[in-house]
């Protein structure tokens, strides 16, 4: 008799913006089970901060960071009698990589912070944001790849002008699998995926002039891409040659996961940045939306995220960055929050989170407050005013979500789900609670990864969909806790009353752990 399979476990490589993490995930005794294994910062190199050099990442180390991370779920799931038995990657949106004319990669993952500003103009004379936008429901935005392809294509930059195109984590498949392909939740954060389709538009890729890149055709989520190389094997210590999934690869995607097509309830991925939306069944393509500034990406499965691009929780990290050089030591976010919470007398001037000048790095803390200044108020009081400030301004825009996402559905939304690393700010979530009047629903932390993750065991086959892993998701993948505008008790048995949104914010919002 034949022994049975070893027991299973898979890997999730999570790239934000700020950090990276692997995370192994398992199913024990019923119950999907997440630990992280390796955590790495995430930032522009150094060196190209220089003037005249282009902002880019620090691709190869992250690609060594990541290595290093599956290594390690090697080891892990072997110390659990397990065997790693899947590997997905997601990331941030709009950044890709080049392979060149023969298949080589070029070494480059520009950084959508650096992108030339002239260029949506510039893009926007020749396809015009209406016709644009009725195409890909992506408004124009520095960031876009579309014109940032086109500023390329254009150069006199060899290494830039021409190549194979590869988002972030369809690269990151590629170094792992020697697998080409672009996954559908990230391509469509370029502006070139139809949205309707799921397919590139030929309309724009011919009129904004990107015939010398090449595009792989875009797939959906779940397909399996290949397996691990012969030396990216050998070098995590796997016995054999592990699967690659395309999971969704957009972070956003993979942290909302769970969401339900039409479901009344602001849904904010905060990380980096903030990405408010709702889940849809399909794209919404019309001058409103494009009003709203709202744009259409991708989920899972069919389903359509239409959302909001806000600056997110990288304005305090760039702030906290700044002040440890300042002070020669690293200062700890979490402990300025905590302070910052515990402290009320302290003035919260509130800033448009969504303006284009907080895109770069550097001097955040005297931005924010020219910022505050501008809208008629005075500058933060020292740190903790400043960290109030940023709070209070990410609640305000979360409330201004809500109202506006209601206008452009025309049906008032019910409630607030938080996931990601903001799920965990309590004075974010208190303060998002008092300003909508809804209640706040928090978690999971690791949205993204748990996402990932959750798509590789559906793909795997060992759950029917979706549903049944975040069903199965315990407290990797479940509710931290519960907001409520009116200061009433949210037991984990009262989730009919949390989406009525029958409340008022006529009191402190009370926070209710959920074990």
């Amino acid at each position: 008799m034949s022994a049975p399979p070893p027991a299973e476990a898979f890997a999730a490589v999570d790239l934000g913006a700020s950090s990276g993490r692997v995370m192994l995930g398992y199913v024990e005794a019923g119950e999907v089970c997440m630990v992280e294994l390796h955590r790495f910062p995430n930032g522009p190199l150094a060196d190209s901060l220089a003037e005249g050099e282009m902002l880019r990442w620090a691709a190869d180390r992250l690609f060594e960071e990541t290595l290093e991370g599956l290594a390690a779920a090697v080891t892990a799931a072997r110390a659990l009698g397990r065997e790693l038995a899947g590997i997905g990657v997601d990331s941030w949106g709009v950044d890709y990589g080049l392979l060149d004319a023969t298949g080589g990669y070029t070494g480059i993952v520009d950084h959508y912070r650096g992108a030339p500003v002239e260029a949506v103009a510039e893009g926007d004379s020749v396809v015009p944001p209406r016709r644009s936008y009725a195409i890909t429901g992506v408004p124009p935005q520095t960031i876009n790849t579309s014109y940032r392809l086109r500023a390329a294509a254009r150069s006199h930059d060899a290494g830039r002008a021409s190549g194979t195109v590869l988002l972030v984590p369809d690269l990151w498949v590629w170094l792992l699998s020697g697998a080409l392909g672009a996954e559908r939740t990230i391509a469509s954060t370029t502006q070139l995926l139809d949205a309707r389709t799921g397919s590139w538009s030929p309309e724009l890729v011919d009129a904004w002039g990107l015939g010398s890149f090449t595009l792989p055709e875009p797939v959906p989520a779940g397909s399996l891409a290949g397996h691990t190389l012969p030396r990216v094997t050998a070098r995590i210590g796997a016995a054999h040659p592990v699967p690659v999934y395309r999971v969704a690869g957009h972070d956003t995607a993979s942290a909302l996961a769970f969401a339900t097509p039409g479901e009344p309830s602001l849904l904010v991925s905060s990380g980096s940045w903030s990405v408010a939306g709702v889940s849809l069944a399909a794209p919404v393509l019309d001058e409103a939306a494009l009003a709203a500034g709202l744009t259409n990406e991708r989920g899972v499965g069919e389903q359509t995220l239409l959302l909001r691009n806000l600056s997110g929780m990288w304005l305090l990290v760039e702030c906290v960055r700044q002040w440890s050089e300042e002070d020669g030591r690293m200062l700890d976010p979490v402990a300025l929050v905590r302070s910052a919470s515990e402290r009320d007398d302290v003035a919260a001037p509130v800033f448009d989170v969504g303006d284009p000048r907080l895109l770069a790095p550097g001097a955040m803390p005297d931005r924010i407050a020219q910022l505050c200044v501008e809208t008629g108020g005075a500058a933060p009081e020292g740190r903790i005013g400043t960290v109030r400030s940023i709070v209070e301004s990410l609640a305000v825009a979360y409330a201004d979500a809500v109202r506006s996402f209601g206008r452009v559905l025309g049906s008032p939304l019910k409630s607030v789900r938080i996931v990601g690393g903001g799920s965990r700010n309590e004075l974010l979530c208190r303060r998002t609670a008092e300003l909508t009047g809804l209640p706040v629903t928090a978690g999971p932390a690791e949205a993204s990864a748990f996402g990932n993750l959750a798509v590789q065991l559906v793909a795997a086959g060992r759950f029917g969909s979706l549903a049944e892993v975040y069903a199965a998701g315990g407290e990797a993948g479940g509710v931290i806790a519960r907001y409520e505008p009116g200061g009433e008790f949210a037991s984990a048995t009262s989730d009919a009353r949390l989406t009525a949104g029958d409340s008022a914010p006529t009191a402190p919002p009370e926070r209710t752990t959920v074990s």
